[in-house]
Formats: C-alpha cells, structure tokens, sequence
C-alpha cells in the first residue's frame, strides 16, 4: 500500500497539478515584468472533477497583495474588473488566463518577481480549504513549468 501512494505522488508529479480534496490546479505562472512594474499578472488553470460546483475565493501570497479580476470588453475598450469570486462548474475547467480572469499581484513585499524565480501562492476556496501552488515567473508567450506545485 505504501509503495503505491509512492507511485501516485510520483506520476502526480510528473503531470504537473496540485489538488485540494477536489480542486485541481494545472500550469500557474506569472508573467515576467519589468522591476518598476506596479503589478503583474497570475495565471493559472482550475479544473473541478467533482460533482459539485466550487468556488475560488481568493489567492495570497507572501510576496504580495493578490486581487481576482476579469477583463472585459465595453464598447470595444478592453478593461479590468474586480471579481468576488471564480465559479468552477461540476466537471468543468476555468483557466485564469491573459483577456480573461486572472490574479494581480501588487504591493511588492521584496520587489517585482523576476523571471525564473518560482512564487508561492494559497488559493482559498468559498468553504475555506485552502491549496498551495507555485508560480513560475516566465516570459510572454513562453512555455511554463508542468511540474507538480504544493
């Protein structure tokens, strides 16, 4: 029996997602940006197998202040808005991605993350489980870390 928990940790590793008792998070990155930068953008991916919808409340870190928001467009502007929460239906996936929902960090603690380091972030759910993830801070466009985060 221990030798096949060590087998599951192992291959849950090797595909790259963190999970709560449910929830599971693929591909966290933060865009890299430069030293001055006021904030700079999360994203990730949740992926709900369950049979009942959650709810992401919020994400934290120590390195900063991380808001939920949502781009949207308005009259063909493109703008931020500030979320509450992110709904993850039954079985269902919601990327945080660049033109949709994302985090924002700002309020550096120890400066703007730069590219290559890794950035831990706890994401809480509606009912107060909490998960821990980490960010790898990467380029535009470039492809991020698929290694296990917790």
């Amino acid at each position: 029996m221990k030798g096949r928990f060590c087998l599951f940790v192992l291959l849950c590793s090797c595909f790259g997602a963190a999970q709560a008792s449910e929830l599971m998070v693929h591909d966290a990155w933060i865009r890299g940006m430069p030293p001055t930068s006021r904030v700079v953008p999360v994203y990730l991916s949740l992926h709900n197998p369950s049979d009942k919808p959650l709810v992401l409340k919020g994400i934290t870190s120590p390195r900063g202040v991380v808001e939920l928001h949502q781009t949207l467009m308005e009259n063909e502007v493109m703008r931020m808005q500030g979320v509450e929460a992110i709904q993850i239906p039954p079985h269902g996936m919601v990327k945080l991605a660049p033109g949709g929902y994302h985090g924002m960090m700002s309020d550096f603690k120890t400066g703007v993350p730069a590219l290559g380091e890794e950035v831990a972030l706890t994401l809480t759910l509606a009912d107060g489980e909490t998960l821990s993830v980490m960010a790898k801070v990467t380029a535009q466009g470039e492809a991020h870390d698929h290694s296990m985060h917790h």
